[in-house]
């Protein structure tokens, strides 16, 4: 019988490996046992919003069918009524104060600003820089080329002087009883660790059988010595780098900020976020309509009393 690690991953499956390796020694004395372990799945969630679509769909529909009718009034089109309005003026205006930078927070504008001062000179800097930039590229490819090879080469080496190991030891195991009695204890053992994940048993059940640590340290070193260190990024690299980095965390925040002024404005409003975000459309269109002077459509005539009463406040709101 022949046992070969060749086939486990280096990187992913080192613990692994010795644990295989050793068991393959303890297997010579007791030829039909096994271990297997099994490892989990990393799930996803994604999340899937249509509340938009829903307002689109539900205003689209109702002027299709009657341009000039009121809407079906229900859970999502809601009466503009005085009371909902001014909600609605409230939510608004709440919402705007959180962009604007309540409590002392920066503001939505003073954060565009930094993030759009942040990648102009990003990009100035790689303007300026192009060559230099290209020049490191292409020497950072061609040392990463090398020292890739140089590590595999390295690899390649360790995990043969690992296999002849391996075979050393099953060799022992087959003319020695007390070793392969020690290997067999020994196989038990790791198939516990392994199975509470205690990887510092493994390293040290393998330190007992005289298994080494796959330790890749000597990778590095190979490729240091066959290609150099790699070479150090330009200083403006350095610099671009750190701006973009400054200028998406500013666009974090700036999303932060848009969603918690979102959130205000419905809490504000005393309205749902489905019945929030359809009168919102409607209120658009409504002003849209005014501003053209044309005469808005779809909406009752108490709505529009309502909406005209507190025109001037949506127009600034909005």
């Amino acid at each position: 019988m022949s046992y070969t690690l060749a086939a486990i991953s280096h990187r992913a499956q080192m613990v692994s490996r010795r644990g295989l390796a050793i068991t393959a020694i303890a297997a010579l004395a007791l030829p039909f046992s096994n271990a297997s372990a099994q490892l989990g799945g990393l799930v996803k969630k994604a999340r899937d919003k249509a509340i938009e679509q829903q307002v689109e769909k539900r205003v689209g529909g109702s002027a299709a069918s009657n341009a000039d009718a009121p809407p079906k009034f229900d859970d999502v089109t809601v009466e503009l009524t005085a009371d909902r309005v001014a909600g609605i003026v409230r939510g608004l205006a709440a919402g705007r104060a959180v962009l604007d930078g309540a409590n002392g927070a920066p503001s939505r504008a003073a954060l565009v600003a930094r993030r759009d001062a942040a990648a102009t000179k990003s990009s100035e800097l790689a303007d300026a820089n192009a060559k230099v930039f290209n020049a490191y590229v292409e020497k950072r490819d061609v040392s990463q080329r090398c020292r890739d090879n140089a590590m595999y080469a390295s690899r390649e080496s360790r995990q043969k002087a690992s296999e002849e190991r391996n075979k050393q030891l099953s060799s022992k195991a087959m003319s020695d009883p007390a070793f392969r009695e020690k290997a067999v204890a020994i196989a038990q053992k790791m198939s516990v660790a392994q199975q509470k994940g205690d990887t510092a048993e493994m390293r040290r059940l393998s330190a007992e059988l005289g298994i080494g640590q796959d330790d890749a340290k000597p990778d590095t070193l190979a490729a240091d010595k066959a290609c150099g260190r790699e070479p150090a990024k330009p200083a403006a690299m350095v610099q671009s780098e750190q701006l973009n980095a400054e200028a998406n965390a500013l666009s974090d925040q700036i999303r932060q900020l848009e969603e918690r002024s979102a959130a205000t404005e419905i809490k504000e409003s005393g309205l749902n976020e489905r019945q929030f975000l359809m009168a919102r459309e409607r209120i658009e269109a409504y002003l849209s309509a005014m501003k053209y002077k044309s005469q808005p459509r779809g909406f009752s005539k108490s709505e529009l009393d309502a909406l005209g009463a507190r025109r001037g406040d949506l127009e600034k709101a909005m």
